[in-house]
């Protein structure tokens, strides 16, 4: 999300930009009914993958991401441990 620097200097981007991601988990409860579980926020900078932690604390489920935190090292650790993907 683009955020105009000069009222958001926490979330300088780039010289001239600031911006932030928003990292979400969500719950599939039924085929119509989707809603947040967990929400962080970090600085446009970040790494995707920096977030993986914070989202994944529970095995047995599966999770799907986009290729912004593809980590296969990371996810064989999960997979160990009943996570999937």
């Amino acid at each position: 999300i683009g955020l105009c620097l000069q009222k958001y200097k926490w979330a300088t981007f780039r010289k001239t930009k600031a911006g932030i991601k928003i990292h979400l988990r969500l719950v599939f409860a039924d085929q119509e009914d989707v809603y947040p579980e967990k929400i962080t926020i970090t600085d446009a900078k970040s790494n995707d993958r920096t977030q993986m932690e914070s989202l994944i604390d529970e095995g047995g489920f599966m999770y799907v991401f986009d290729r912004g935190y593809v980590d296969y090292e990371k996810f064989d650790e999960y997979t160990d441990k009943g996570v999937f993907f």
